[in-house]
């Protein structure tokens, strides 16, 4: 790099800035990509009077020597000169300096810090006089910077808090007043900074420093409803001021996306902050996502998905809006391809829940000019480069609301030569509605290869059921799996010819097959002492996994079992021992107690199991609570469990540090359990 020194001689000092940097081995370290030997020029980049070679340098800086947040020797060398040019009066690029240093202090989260992470957090808050000083720094954007770092410094915590309260009623920058509102919330957990910051809510004109304010609070601050929130949101989106300059660096990327993004982190703070108040985060992001901004909109949708996937509530009037959004200037023919596909995203994996945007995703695959593309197209399928086809996420959301349109779609899919990996389990989940495809699926088991496409088509015919029989002369022939398997037990005595595959299988030592083997054979030929067998021996072996298997089998089978096969006095004893067994997860006592119930009638040994499972996994909820309708009556001492489940306003599944795309399928889907339990217990 090349770097006109001179040129910052009248603005500092370069032999004091520098002094020394050239008496470090910089050779002998190493950054992210190799050895250390440019950092010199980098460092002196960053006091350039160009602000393109500073951005280049700072560019570098975090790319290299501060690789992805790493701190290496060279990185803790770089400090006393990143402090000198930071302190350095009038120079250009200082704030992003000091944003730097705060970086490498860990500002955003100082807490257990170790290691070199430790070294470099006390060597930049050890200059903790500097930052005082420079929060009355004539330039707003070094004071935001400075306010920003003291984040840091979590062992001088009382002083910062002092220090920046105290610098908050003559700061006149509404930014540089937000960013002392954000760490002094984060340096303050006590009373004390609640109460400041319900001041500063109550005092402040700026919308944006209210709204910092009101997210810090936890959205409930005094006297703030959603509506003076909405206000303040729509105020903020009215401001903004970008750059005057641009560089292709990565720096030059994360500096325009934060000119974005200050608004997109508010909306998330404040409706995170609103809790388990649903009705009103619903009022919010509804309100946002019929704006007219278009950065509104998009800044909602991620707040949308968090509220749909951790929270329960009605929420048809925001997936309304939400496939209005997916339509949004289709008809005008100039549509918002960055809108529309965060809002089919939000869609995908709402289930059911995604019903009241039916119309409008029909609408939109009905009318997509191009039913396979690799970009932002609304396609029916999405072609991946050196991978499989997928159904994309609009039909797939279009698909979960169990909608009929979707099964046309679907059938097109299903005739692609390259199969879309997920389009058959699609299909499957209409049940026996996909009959209708049965002739498509048939040719598809005849001309796809023996890969898990085939065990796809198998799962689907699976869930048809009965109906599935006239695919029968094409399964025959095919691998036995463990699709195969469940297909030919849907199908159920029209599949006699495959019983003695059935009972060869059966034998089998692979715990999968064997177990679905016993089961078909069972539906096929009514064999129940060959299931038997089958059953006895996994349950003798021990495996915990064949174990489960074996009684979730022996549980459906007790109805057509002889009344001395359902007494057998070493099984019950066995389930008996199994159902009190102490699981980390709760599922083996839990199929114990059910298989025990059908086969003697007798709940006293389910109930305490419901109980303690309950509490033990909540993922085993669902089927604690399938249990529970079974008992009917006999579970009344079940009903507080069922109550306060469908009393709780956060999902039993949800999550803080991440998502699953059954997330919240899986939840409404023991929210309905819970309410066909108390129905049968009535």
């Amino acid at each position: 790099m090349s770097v006109g020194c001179g040129r910052i001689s009248t603005m500092a000092n370069e032999v004091d800035l520098f002094a020394g940097l050239g008496d470090i081995r910089w050779s002998r370290m190493r950054h992210a990509y190799g050895p250390a030997t440019e950092v010199p020029d980098l460092l002196r980049g960053l006091a350039d009077p160009d602000p393109a070679v500073r951005e280049t340098a700072l560019d570098a800086m975090y790319g290299a020597v501060h690789h992805q947040g790493d701190v290496y020797p060279c990185t803790l060398a770089a400090i006393p000169f990143l402090l000198r040019i930071a302190a350095a009066p009038e120079l250009p690029g200082r704030a992003e300096v000091v944003e730097l240093l705060a970086s490498i202090a860990s500002a955003e989260d100082p807490t257990e810090l170790s290691g070199p992470y430790k070294k470099a957090n006390e060597a930049v808050t050890a200059a903790f006089p500097l930052w005082e000083r420079l929060l009355g720094d004539p330039d707003p954007k070094v004071r935001e910077a400075a306010a920003g770092l003291l984040a840091a410094c979590v062992d001088g915590a009382r002083a910062a808090v002092k220090s920046l309260t105290g610098r908050m009623e003559s700061e006149g920058d509404p930014t540089v007043r937000a960013a002392i509102v954000r760490t002094v919330a984060a340096l303050g957990h006590h009373q004390d900074v609640r109460d400041w910051l319900g001041k500063v809510l109550a005092a402040e004109a700026e919308p944006q420093v209210r709204l910092v304010a009101l997210a810090e609070l936890g959205g409930g601050g005094p006297g703030v409803g959603v509506g003076e929130a909405l206000d303040l949101l729509t105020a903020l989106y009215e401001t903004g001021t970008p750059a005057d300059f641009e560089t292709p660096t990565l720096v030059g990327a994360l500096r325009r996306a934060r000119e974005e993004r200050d608004a997109g982190e508010l909306v998330h703070a404040v409706s995170k902050g609103l809790g388990d108040r649903v009705d009103d985060r619903v009022r919010l992001l509804t309100a946002l996502l019929r704006s007219s901004n278009r950065e509104c909109q998009v800044d909602a949708m991620g707040p949308a998905h968090v509220l749909f996937a951790n929270w329960r509530g009605d929420y048809t009037e925001l997936v309304t809006v939400l496939g209005e959004r997916v339509l949004d200037g289709r008809r005008s023919g100039r549509p918002d391809a960055v809108v529309r596909s965060r809002a089919i995203n939000v869609l995908e994996d709402l289930g059911e829940l995604a019903a009241p945007a039916a119309d409008a995703l029909v609408e939109a695959l009905s009318a997509t000019k191009r039913r396979v593309a690799e970009d932002a197209e609304l396609p029916w399928v999405i072609e991946w480069p050196g991978d499989q086809p997928t159904v994309s996420p609009a039909l797939r959301a279009l698909s979960g609301t169990g909608d009929d349109r979707a099964l046309p779609m679907l059938a097109w899919a299903l005739e692609r030569e390259h199969l879309p990996r997920d389009a058959a389990q699609l299909a499957g989940g209409f049940g026996p509605r996909a009959a209708p495809l049965l002739p498509l699926l048939r040719r598809r088991l005849r001309d796809l290869p023996a890969d898990h496409r085939l065990e796809s088509i198998s799962w689907t015919l699976s869930r048809i059921g009965p109906a599935a029989a006239e695919a029968l002369p094409d399964l025959l022939g095919q691998p036995v799996t463990e699709g195969w398997l469940a297909a030919i037990a849907a199908i159920g005595p029209a599949a006699s010819a495959c019983a003695p595959i059935l009972r060869e299988t059966a034998a089998s030592p692979e715990r999968g097959l064997s177990i679905r083997a016993a089961k078909a054979l069972w539906l096929v030929t009514g064999d129940v002492n060959a299931a038997i067998t089958v059953v006895d021996r996994h349950l003798s072996e021990g495996d915990k996994y064949a174990i489960g298997a074996a009684m979730d089998l022996l549980g459906e089978m007790a109805p057509a079992m002889t009344e001395h096969d359902r007494a057998a006095k070493a099984r019950i004893t066995l389930l008996r021992r199994l159902a009190k067994r102490k699981d980390e997860h709760g599922w083996v006592p839990l199929a114990a107690a059910r298989a025990l119930y059908r086969l003697t009638g007798d709940p006293e040994v389910a109930l305490p199991v419901v109980a303690r499972v309950w509490q033990l996994n909540e993922h085993t909820r669902t089927k604690a609570a399938e249990l529970c309708a079974e008992l009917g009556r006999a579970a009344a001492q079940a009903r507080p469990l069922l109550e306060a489940e469908l009393g709780r306003v956060r999902r039993h599944n949800a999550s803080d540090s991440g998502y699953g795309s059954a997330q919240i399928t899986d939840d409404e889907s023991l929210l309905r359990r819970c309410r066909e339990a108390l129905a049968a217990m009535s």
